[in-house]
């Protein structure tokens, strides 16, 4: 009889110890496809906020973002969605935190939207890590000797503009009346944008090399230049 008993129970530890992988296994695969449907603005991200009406038909909403990566994070912007009571999203806009959100730190924020719903849902649409600053304003300062151009954006329009150049403090080829210029862009620190011929381009890429400094080049833009904002 303590024979059968023992051989049952080694039996059942052999299955256990079977079973136990597999269960782990599934929940890691769980967890794995969980992370991966999450974006990365989730990801690096936490929103707190509560919200309340506020004169005009418009809903005030204050909070918190906090940032958990290991850097300082600048231009972050809140998309606030209208939601209904069957949770389908009829409404969405995208309002600026302002202030630089502080790596593995947080950074107030208080708006207000269009709309009295009910339910709203408040995510980061969108962000940028804080540029090393001596590489940058190294990188402004051979622009400027090599000629570019630098246009401030002094107006609000040409700041939603500016921050919608991506990818930031990269060269990229812009065609405009046939011709070809370089732009650069930093929302960041100077918030301007360099604008530079061909020649002026060339100018840059010479002392690049002679100073030893490194100037990364895009293809493209993936938002336009709106020119006639920054004309001339």
């Amino acid at each position: 009889m303590n024979r059968w008993r023992l051989l049952i129970m080694a039996i059942s530890l052999m299955l256990g110890a079977t079973v136990s992988p597999a269960v782990s296994s599934v929940s890691f695969l769980e967890a794995r496809a969980e992370a991966a449907d999450r974006t990365l603005s989730e990801q690096l991200f936490r929103v707190e906020w509560a919200g309340g009406a506020s004169p005009s038909d418009q809903f005030r909403i204050v909070g918190y973002v906090y940032n958990d990566y290991g850097e300082d994070a600048v231009n972050v912007q809140l998309r606030i969605s209208e939601v209904d009571a069957s949770g389908r999203t009829v409404g969405s806009v995208i309002k600026p935190v302002g202030d630089t959100v502080p790596a593995s730190g947080r950074a107030f924020f208080d708006v207000r939207v269009p709309g009295t719903a009910s339910f709203y849902q408040v995510a980061v649409e969108s962000f940028d890590f804080m540029p090393d600053p001596w590489t940058t304003e190294t990188t402004e300062q051979l622009l400027t000797a090599a000629g570019f151009d630098q246009k401030l954006a002094d107006s609000p329009e040409k700041l939603a503009n500016l921050a919608l150049l991506t990818p930031a403090r990269k060269l990229i080829p812009q065609e405009r009346s046939g011709q070809l210029y370089y732009v650069y862009a930093d929302p960041a620190l100077c918030k301007c944008m360099y604008v530079g011929t061909a020649a002026q381009y060339e100018r840059a890429r010479q002392q690049q090399l002679a100073g030893d400094q490194l100037i990364a080049v895009q293809d493209n833009l993936v938002v336009p230049i709106l020119w006639d904002l920054w004309a001339p």
